[in-house]
């Protein structure tokens, strides 16, 4: 906790432009006075440290405004376990904070997707690696929390905030001040060390290794790094990649071949989330070939596919954000070699044309009860191969506040 003079100087230094000082001073005050009753003073804390830093500044400026927000607020206890009770003022404190807060009001009680279905939330947080499409900003993923027992919705207001290998969960009900939703929750997010990162990554928990290596052995390490400026993956497990070895010629197929069949299982330029997708909607893969949503409501449950070719894979696991997109984990390897790079481009050109004059997504996509319509997202998708969406690699160290998982298997710059 900052000593209280600190804080007096926070709050002066606050200088809103759009309503005079002193209104802005009562709503700081307000603001952390509404924490400390609700147990939340170490965010309160986390704010004050960032507050120190001018893109801190600009976050908690944001705040004080019409607009309305929802913040996923790490409870005490939460901060204590992560080893942040105390974090530095620099730019990936700012980070953490902008990944918990959307631009929109999400009451958990009646705005968020029930199970096995998702919310996508579009946050705050922009920074050097979320290389996305327009001005898209990196997503959390929400949905309902489910009953342990009887693995039905605890229908309590309870809300997951899904992650690659792990869950944040609602700790406390959510409460209301001024323009603010505030829900507690039981952790700060881990996923930064992930996002952190340029490229497609992932933690090997996941069982996506045969993916990770089939990746490398195609060199498409530096394709999938410096040119998916926004990319849907679509990544096979690893009982994917061992029925495959059993039943199909994929182990030998040459090089360009195998890069054929991991490129059709990407989709570059546009970022589809799960409530982005429509039954029967086609999509051109980064090799050229068509790709289907397929969706099956026969007993009751609704199954989800895609297919290529004569291939038809079941995903299991939808929504993982990566720095440069979404994973989506399916149970089957497409083996599909072909390619069609005229169709390619073709879907590359549409697709960097669509990025330029695309802004700001949707802030919510998938709520509860509903599916919003996102207008991130298009019916085309660009080639890997193409030099239209041009390149960029950046590294971003996250210092002393997020170290990088041993776990992590991280495709693009680190390898």
């Amino acid at each position: 906790m900052l000593k209280s003079i600190i804080l007096s100087t926070l709050l002066l230094s606050l200088k809103i432009t759009a309503l005079p000082a002193d209104n802005s001073t009562a709503y700081y005050k307000g603001l952390e006075s509404s924490l400390m009753d609700n147990g939340l003073s170490g965010l309160w804390n986390a704010i004050s440290t960032a507050n120190q830093t001018e893109s801190g500044q600009e976050l908690i400026k944001k705040l004080y405004s019409d607009d309305k927000f929802t913040i996923y607020a790490p409870n005490n206890a939460a901060w204590a376990s992560s080893n942040l009770t105390q974090p530095p003022a620099n730019e990936n404190l700012v980070s953490l904070l902008s990944y918990h807060i959307v631009k929109a009001t999400l009451n958990s009680s009646t705005d968020i997707a029930p199970i096995r279905h998702h919310t996508i939330a579009f946050t705050e947080l922009r920074t050097p690696t979320i290389d996305l499409p327009g001005d898209q900003t990196q997503v959390i993923v929400l949905e309902t929390a489910v009953n342990q027992t009887t693995g039905q919705d605890v229908n309590d207001g309870s809300v997951l905030v899904r992650g690659d290998n792990w869950n944040a969960t609602s700790s406390g009900n959510q409460f209301i001040y001024e323009n603010l939703f505030i829900q507690p929750i039981d952790k700060p997010s881990p996923l930064l060390k992930t996002l952190s990162q340029t490229g497609l990554s992932l933690t090997a928990n996941m069982g996506a290794t045969s993916a990770i290596s089939a990746i490398s052995s195609s060199g498409l390490n530096e394709t999938l790094s410096n040119h998916c400026h926004g990319c849907t993956f679509f990544i096979p497990v690893n009982n994917a990649f061992d029925q495959a070895t059993q039943t199909t010629n994929f182990s030998n197929l040459p090089q360009n071949e195998k890069s054929s069949v991991i490129l059709n299982h990407i989709l570059n330029g546009s970022t589809l989330y799960s409530p982005d997708f429509k039954s029967g909607s086609a999509y051109v893969t980064s090799a050229g070939m068509p790709l289907l949503y397929l969706t099956d409501d026969n007993d009751g449950k609704q199954k989800v596919f895609i297919q290529v070719g004569k291939y038809r894979a079941s995903i299991l696991r939808s929504d993982i954000p990566v720095s440069n997109g979404v994973v989506h984990l399916i149970d089957t390897l497409m083996v599909v070699p072909q390619n069609n790079h005229d169709k390619a481009d073709d879907a590359a050109k549409s697709a960097a044309h669509e990025a330029e004059s695309r802004t700001t997504t949707t802030n919510v996509i998938g709520g509860g009860g509903h599916t919003a319509t996102s207008t991130a997202s298009g019916p085309s998708s660009s080639s890997t191969q193409s030099q239209s969406l041009g390149s960029s690699t950046i590294n971003h160290d996250l210092g002393n506040v997020f170290k990088i998982s041993l776990s992590a298997l991280v495709l693009g710059a680190l390898w």
